[in-house]
């Protein structure tokens, strides 16, 4: 879709405007595209939030498959238990592309992440924010973010959800609420053990072999309210074993070969408070204090040992201190003509140690944010000023406006720059990490529109333009190594278009999709791993008051693997399936088929992928 057919979508919802804003239907949200709460910032974000009924309604069992096939966000994967590449509107990261309670995560290697570390039950919402500027949690990537809150249950709710199929898979979480005296309380953890997956190496490099993986995971969520604040705490730990393949020697020169023998141990602990305060009706104040720690052991590669290769050791920490106040000041009677004055500073410290190295990184970044609302229209000004002791200082900038030509409808425009130093384990890691990186950074903005006319319909379209200075990417060459290099140059645009639309009260469906095109200016060759187009269509329908049934296809372009544009991958459609019985208000079981058209094209090059799979499990609230 081009912009030319985003303006023609908006101006025909306007003239079907009239006609639908009467209609109103009450049934539950699937997939939303909306502000996921009420700040002018956040309404002026193109973000998708995924609340803890949609989370349930997607029936995955980890963050690959909700993200997959979501607009601009790019998720490829190996087998199972590996880390799977993820990509937002054409940039990665090292820190930050994923963040939990307001804490970013450090990445596995540049640009890929552990997110099956994250099982769906153990989050109440996952919010998929593109672009920059933004409250970021921290984050500064450069093409958006995925942030995810962790589980708060009612007092006395408890749940046990566990599921077993394909590849000798026996997943199970659990969980349960408490409130008392001190707050409220939630203790939830889970399990997973995959005994007879797929090998990462292609079949074609003599992967064979069975994978296995095993992961163990905890989370503790406190908070409370007071007189004049609240506090919120959380404590998450996850410890996983996963057999993993590495570089070898091919008939056809290096590349991923399937290693009986390789071994990657991954330990990490996430850890923060988070404090608000009214001192006054003009003034709020939060600080939120976190720490995470990720440890990686293991030894993978059949090359030779004259070659020194290949160790995953490698340890990364960060500290956090994110402090923020807020001043509201009314313009007028009227509530929704207000000017917030915002101003803080955020200090994070990274230290990183490899078998041969360490480094650590510290960050003192202020920042001023200023948001106004006046009648139909918003606007927010932010800058930020970065001091890192290794790489000096940096300013960056954001505007955004948006109009309400109609209550639900509303066009945006954003502009703005973004800076990111390379994290210390993008630089560190044995077998991917480059210490000769530099700090990658962008100019550009976007323009968008968003329509929700009621409870059943919504649909949202965005472009978007990104010139890219130094990316950071991890990319194959055609010798067959994987090397985290900058790019000088990279220009990036794109169009996404997001829709829900309720046929009647027991069939509703979603569609989402995103065109962008991806080229390095220097020698006219498309960046590495950036397909044109993807997208996902779903539909879920409850044919009897218990019984329903999820369809959903998720689609992704060819694309290519290397800067020289020499090696293809090909595209790939891939069908699941979901039928979810609820035998009474406490208790359902279900059958769920993942890849049902069992489209082996590998996401990565040289790389394996999970065939057709069948699971079945059983969910109990009480």
């Amino acid at each position: 879709m081009t912009l030319f057919g985003v303006i023609i979508l908006i101006l025909l919802s306007i003239f079907l405007h009239e006609t639908r804003a009467e209609e109103a239907f009450n049934l539950p949200e699937m997939v939303i595209e909306e502000p996921s709460e009420n700040s002018v910032t956040h309404q002026l974000d193109t973000t998708t939030d995924i609340n803890r009924q949609s989370l349930d309604a997607v029936h995955k069992a980890d963050m690959k498959g909700a993200l997959r096939g979501l607009a601009s966000v790019g998720v490829g994967q190996a087998n199972a238990g590996s880390p799977a590449s993820l990509i937002l509107r054409g940039a990665s990261g090292g820190l930050g592309l994923v963040n939990l309670d307001g804490i970013p995560l450090f990445n596995n290697f540049t640009g890929f992440f552990a997110l099956s570390h994250y099982p769906l039950d153990l989050l109440d919402r996952v919010g998929v924010t593109r672009g920059q500027g933004g409250d970021r949690y921290s984050s500064r990537t450069l093409g958006g973010s995925i942030n995810l809150l962790s589980r708060q249950m009612e007092n006395g709710k408890a749940f046990l959800h566990t599921e077993g199929g394909s590849y000798g898979t026996v997943r199970t979480n659990l969980g349960g609420g408490m409130h008392n005296n001190l707050g409220h309380w939630t203790l939830a953890g889970g399990r997973t053990d995959i005994f007879q997956g797929i090998s990462q190496a292609s079949p074609q490099n003599g992967g064979n072999e069975r994978d296995n993986s095993q992961m163990s995971n905890g989370l503790l969520h406190w908070d409370t309210d007071f007189n004049k604040g609240s506090l919120d705490s959380s404590l998450y730990f996850v410890r996983s074993r996963d057999d993993f393949d590495g570089p070898g020697i091919l008939a056809n020169g290096r590349g991923w070969k399937d290693d009986p023998n390789g071994l990657l141990n991954q330990e990490t602990w996430v850890a923060q408070t988070h404090g608000n305060y009214r001192l006054s009706d003009s003034w709020v104040s939060s600080l939120r204090l976190g720490f995470t720690q990720d440890q990686q052991t293991g030894r993978v590669g059949t090359l030779p040992p004259r070659l020194h290769c290949c160790s995953m050791d490698l340890t990364s920490q960060l500290w956090l201190g994110h402090w923020e106040n807020t001043h509201p000041i009314a313009l007028s009677s009227k509530p929704n003509n207000t000017l917030r004055m915002i101003w803080g500073i955020d200090a994070q410290q990274q230290h990183g140690e490899s078998p041969n190295n360490a480094l650590t990184n510290t960050l003192v970044s202020p920042l001023a944010r200023a948001e106004i609302e006046w009648g139909d229209w918003l606007a927010s000004t932010e800058i930020r000023h970065d001091h890192y002791d290794q790489f000096g200082n940096h300013a960056v900038f954001n505007t955004n406006v948006g109009w309400h030509f109609y209550p639900d409808m509303m066009v945006w425009a954003k502009g703005g720059t973004g800076y990111r130093a390379p994290a210390v384990n993008e630089r560190l890691h044995p077998l991917f990490g480059n210490p000769n990186l530099i700090p990658e950074s962008n100019a550009g903005g976007e323009m968008g529109w968003r329509w929700k006319a009621n409870t059943h319909y919504e649909v949202s379209a965005s472009s978007y333009i990104q010139r890219y200075h130094n990316l950071i990417v991890l990319q194959q060459n055609a010798y067959g190594s994987i090397n985290s290099l900058n790019i000088n140059q990279a220009n990036v645009w794109g169009v996404e278009l997001q829709g829900r639309y309720a046929w009647n009260e027991a069939w509703n469906s979603g569609l989402a999709y995103s065109y962008m095109v991806a080229n390095n200016p220097q020698n006219n060759l498309e960046v590495p791993s950036r397909p044109n187009n993807q997208g996902q269509f779903w539909t879920e329908w409850h044919i009897l008051v218990p019984l329903s049934i999820r369809v959903d296809l998720t689609y992704r372009d060819g694309y290519w693997a290397d800067p020289l544009n020499t090696l293809r991958i090909q595209s790939a459609p891939r069908l699941n399936a979901n039928i979810n019985y609820q035998i009474n208000p406490k208790l359902r079981v279900y059958a769920r088929g993942e890849n049902i058209n069992n489209e082996r094209t590998p996401d990565l090059y040289g790389f394996n992928y999970v065939g057709a799979a069948v699971y079945g499990g059983v969910n109990v609230d009480y």
